[in-house]
């Protein structure tokens, strides 16, 4: 078998050496634009701020161990065209013929036509050539202030990564509070707060209308100038589904699949950030354009190009940063969202510490958990706290992905030691704060 995989990025990179490891004889061959194979974008932001000394050290594996593994690579080269008929990838070094084909093409940085965003200094945060052009500019120009399109995860650990950098940071959401995606109002504000005590600063509820200077000197915002000698656009990502839409595949805002990862042509699977799937929640068609999802798409796309027919489950889109000493977890929905699905939800709230009280160097933690009034279902969770937000997000999304009900959560048995947690965990009473509404 012929399989020829378009991207050699998270999702791309994983599904050769998962097929690999499936079949030993199979011709697996990898076309990218860059010229690299996998590396973690979500590190980006962390080798900006020089938490990560080189941007060398984020690449996976070096191009010699997919070699190792008979994979083989077409890197600096570009897929312009699927002839489906045919089964011919062109590309613009010839063409390559397959029999099963995997689009993992990923997504890019979407740029809101804003005037003067082409200038000198205004930058993205998508790819290893952004980090190196924007390192660039620090050492060329010195900039002193810094403003930041867009509080969603990027803008943020991008707004942070500069702070560090002894910047003066503004961010500017159009939205009404940070992260609007993943957290509701309440438990942003919280976030908010540890970030403007860190010296950041944040206008809401309006848009940067132009980019003045070049290189940029301010932005406007109405009629209000900013002085601003960098600006970062982290206004989200769109995927990447022009070379599928041009083979007449299916697509929305993604390139549509079905529970197997296969487009509507059934030898071509999409996989990654360009790959529309189901919300576990909404069971609408979503975007899950998280790295983790890349991973696990891959594993079961390799699995079915095999005929093993394993299905992808809905997301919940499970995530966590870390944005200076605070821990931020979500999965599921958020009970603003939920409000305009018009689903109805009860709500669990606690604040507590990360160890019992008579336990020295115990640290705040906030966790609010959203269950679905009709089957009593935890449906979302958001935690803040200063350590050890990670386990438990997992453990509540692994209860999610099973079906659990508050009962389930507040009833559940947890771990407690001194050192680490609480004798009752703060989830448990979250979920048994939600349970006395029920009641």
């Amino acid at each position: 078998m012929r399989i020829v995989v378009i991207g050699s990025g998270t999702a791309g990179s994983n599904f050769a050496l998962f097929a690999r490891k499936l079949d030993r004889k199979a011709e697996i061959i990898v076309i990218g634009k860059e010229k690299t194979m996998q590396y973690s974008p979500c590190a980006l932001p962390f080798v900006l701020s020089g938490k990560i000394p080189k941007l060398e050290n984020i690449i996976v594996f070096p191009n010699e161990f997919y070699e190792k593994q008979k994979i083989q690579m077409m890197l600096d080269t570009e897929a312009k065209e699927i002839d489906r008929e045919r089964k011919v990838v062109i590309t613009d070094k010839g063409e390559v013929p397959y029999d099963k084909l995997i689009l993992a093409t990923g997504s890019k940085a979407f740029v809101p036509p804003i005037k003067g965003v082409e200038s000198e200094g205004v930058f993205t945060l998508k790819t290893m050539e952004d980090v190196k052009k924007i390192q660039a500019y620090l050492e060329k120009r010195k900039p002193r202030k810094a403003v930041v399109i867009g509080a969603g995860l990027i803008g943020l650990e991008g707004a942070v990564a500069f702070r560090e950098l002894g910047l003066e940071v503004l961010v500017v959401e159009l939205l009404e509070h940070l992260l609007p995606t993943m957290l509701d109002k309440d438990i942003a504000s919280i976030v908010q707060s540890h970030l403007e005590e860190r010296g950041i600063e944040f206008k809401f509820g309006v848009a940067v209308s132009e980019i003045l200077g070049n290189p940029v000197r301010a932005v406007k915002i109405g009629e209000e100038e900013i002085e601003a000698d960098l600006v970062l656009v982290a206004t989200g990502v769109r995927a990447n589904v022009d070379l599928a839409q041009k083979a007449g595949l299916e697509v929305n805002r993604g390139i549509v699949v079905d529970e197997y990862l296969r487009t509507s042509d059934p030898d071509i699977y999409a996989i990654g950030d360009c790959a529309e799937v189901f919300d576990a929640v909404t069971g609408k068609r979503t975007l899950s354009q998280l790295g983790t999802t890349a991973v696990r798409m891959a594993k079961v796309a390799a699995e079915n190009v095999f005929g093993k027919g394993v299905k992808f489950r809905p997301v919940f889109n499970t995530a966590i940063t870390e944005l200076f000493d605070l821990e931020i977890g979500t999965f599921g929905i958020t009970q603003e969202r939920a409000s305009k699905e018009g689903i109805d939800v009860v709500v669990g709230k606690f604040k507590g510490s990360t160890k019992p009280e008579y336990y020295p160097g115990g640290k705040p933690i906030i966790v609010k958990l959203i269950f679905r009034k009709e089957d009593r279902r935890v449906i979302g969770a958001q935690i803040v706290g200063g350590e050890r937000v990670w386990g438990r997000i997992m453990a509540l999304s692994f209860a999610a992905q099973k079906g659990a009900t508050v009962e389930d959560i507040a009833y559940g048995e947890t771990a407690y030691a001194p050192p680490i947690s609480p004798t009752i965990d703060p989830i448990t009473v979250a979920a048994e704060m939600a349970l006395r509404k029920f009641k």
